[in-house]
């Protein structure tokens, strides 16, 4: 029955020779952070919170998965890249679990723990009941989901600019870097399997149900806090906003078929030339964060001084 689904063929592509994967530990620190940091707005902003809450075991669990299969790698740019990603994914765990801590300093202790020690619980479950390449497929499917997530962070500097100073640069870094990294995971799987179409497609939709689940859950939790999740027109303005042009809902849906495609590949979408650019306005955006915190620190000591 499934021979000629199995017959079709993924690409493999190599990443661009521009694109460099390196990690790189920031040592993010989050002072008077607003509890809706993203644009104002509840309902967008406990959604990427209950995201975050999956990101420490989340990106273990794809770590793990490419590890398990990195001796069959079959050069030493692939070698080299998939380094990169386990450096990269290793600093992003560590990054969000900062974050996740000031979530729970800042009031939402019972909401942060619960949603890790629940995600703890379903990353258990997906290591007890699936196959090492089974793995390593929902690992490539939920690196695309990041991907065209980054993407729709990246592409329009508006939406960048709705994120909150404090933890800006938390998701603009981590997206350039999931936009680095994202065939690593695909491009061993399509060496694993040979490129076997039906292994790589059939874990997205339960992947997709499994995160979308937890984050419709958690982001109510999260409102609950705020005592705004019997908020009609509340909570009506924010699907509004995800779900409207331009929205995360309305940009990432139709990216997200393309993972459906005979052919597809990561790199089909080539956003390579427009990394380095991030990347520097990155560096920038640090460099005038960190020269504002030094003034602030050395502010009062110098009017004292004065």
């Amino acid at each position: 029955m499934w021979n000629p689904v199995r017959a079709l063929r993924s690409t493999i592509k190599s990443t661009p020779d521009t694109v460099t994967i390196i990690p790189q530990r920031m040592n993010f620190e989050f002072r008077n952070t607003p509890r809706h940091w993203f644009d104002n707005e509840p309902v967008q902003t406990h959604l990427l919170n209950a995201l975050s809450l999956t990101f420490p075991d989340g990106e273990r669990f794809f770590v793990d998965s490419v590890r398990h299969f990195r001796k069959q790698a079959t050069s030493q740019k692939q070698q080299q890249e998939i380094s990169g990603f386990i450096g990269q994914e290793a600093m992003h765990s560590l990054e969000h679990d900062t974050f996740n801590k000031m979530l729970a300093a800042t009031g939402y202790q019972e909401e942060a723990e619960g949603g890790q020690n629940l995600a703890q619980k379903i990353i258990a479950g997906g290591r007890k009941r699936l196959s090492p390449k089974e793995q390593l497929a929902a690992t490539a499917a939920l690196e695309h989901i990041t991907a065209i997530m980054a993407q729709w962070l990246l592409s329009d500097p508006s939406v960048l600019e709705k994120i909150d100073p404090s933890v800006r640069q938390l998701w603009f870094w981590h997206a350039i870097e999931e936009t680095e990294h994202k065939a690593v995971a695909f491009d061993l799987l399509q060496q694993v399997t040979d490129g076997d179409y039906l292994t790589r497609v059939r874990v997205m939709a339960p992947a997709t149900w499994f995160l979308m689940a937890y984050c419709f859950v958690y982001t109510g939790a999260f409102l609950k806090k705020d005592g705004l999740h019997n908020k009609p027109l509340v909570i009506a303005k924010g699907l509004w906003a995800l779900a409207k042009p331009g929205g995360l809902f309305a940009s990432v849906v139709p990216a997200w078929f393309q993972y459906f495609k005979p052919g597809f590949h990561p790199w089909d979408d080539d956003d390579s030339a427009e990394i380095a650019q991030w990347r520097a306005s990155l560096s920038a955006a640090l460099e005038t964060l960190q020269q504002s915190s030094a003034q602030t620190a050395t502010g009062p000591a110098g009017a004292a001084a004065a």
